[in-house]
C-alpha cells in the first residue's frame, strides 16, 4: 500500500493544489477556530485522501512534530483514520468521508466557541464589579453592549450544533436511500 503523495504531479497541478491548501490554511481557522496548521493538513486530506506524516512534512514543509499533533488532533476527532502500512512501522491516514458529518468534527469548534465564552464571561464579570469606575469611559456601554450580546449568541452554539446535527443525519440518511 502506497501514499497518494507518491503519485507524480505535473508542477502545474502542485501549484493549484497549494493555492488549494494554502486557501484552506488561511481561511478555515476563521469559521472552525482551528489552527492554520490543522487547516492545512486536513486539506491535503481533502484532496489526496490518504497520507503519510512524511508525505504530510514534504507536502507542507512542516516540522515533524507539528505534522505529528495535527495529525493526533485530526484523529481524535474522527475525522482521518490510522492503519498500520503491512510490513513496515510506518501509519498511513486516511479520510474516508468528508468530515462535517462527523460530530466531533463540530463538537472541537463548540469547545473553541465554549472557551470564547468564558473568557467573555469573566470580562463581562470584570466590568460588572468595577462599572461605578468604569462607566466614566465614553466607550463603556458601547463594549459591555456589545459583550453582552456576544454572550448571548454564544451560549445558543449548543441549540444550534444540534440542529445541524439534526440536518447532517437526514442528509446522511437520504443519500443513501
Amino acid at each position: 500500500m502506497t501514499s497518494n503523495s507518491s503519485k507524480a504531479f505535473d508542477p502545474e497541478i502542485r501549484r493549484i493544489e497549494q493555492e488549494i491548501t494554502g486557501f484552506f490554511a488561511e481561511k478555515t481557522p476563521e469559521y472552525t477556530g482551528r489552527h492554520p496548521i490543522v487547516s492545512a493538513v486536513m486539506a491535503y486530506f481533502y484532496i489526496r485522501r490518504s497520507l503519510t506524516q512524511q508525505d504530510l512534512r514534504k507536502l507542507t514543509g512542516f516540522s515533524a512534530g507539528a505534522i505529528s499533533k495535527a495529525v493526533r488532533q485530526l484523529v481524535d476527532m474522527n475525522v482521518i483514520t490510522r492503519e498500520m502500512i503491512p510490513g513496515t512501522h510506518m501509519h498511513i491516514y486516511k479520510m474516508e468521508t468528508l468530515p462535517f458529518r462527523s460530530p466531533s468534527y463540530f463538537l472541537q469548534t463548540e469547545k473553541t466557541l465554549e472557551k470564547l465564552h468564558k473568557e467573555l464571561k469573566e470580562m463581562k464579570d470584570t466590568m460588572d464589579a468595577h462599572g461605578d469606575k468604569m462607566r466614566k469611559s465614553e466607550d463603556y456601554q458601547r463594549v459591555y453592549a456589545f459583550v453582552t450580546q456576544l454572550l448571548e449568541l454564544i451560549s445558543s452554539v449548543p441549540r444550534f450544533m444540534a440542529l445541524i446535527e439534526e440536518e447532517l443525519e437526514k442528509f446522511v440518511e437520504k443519500g443513501k436511500r
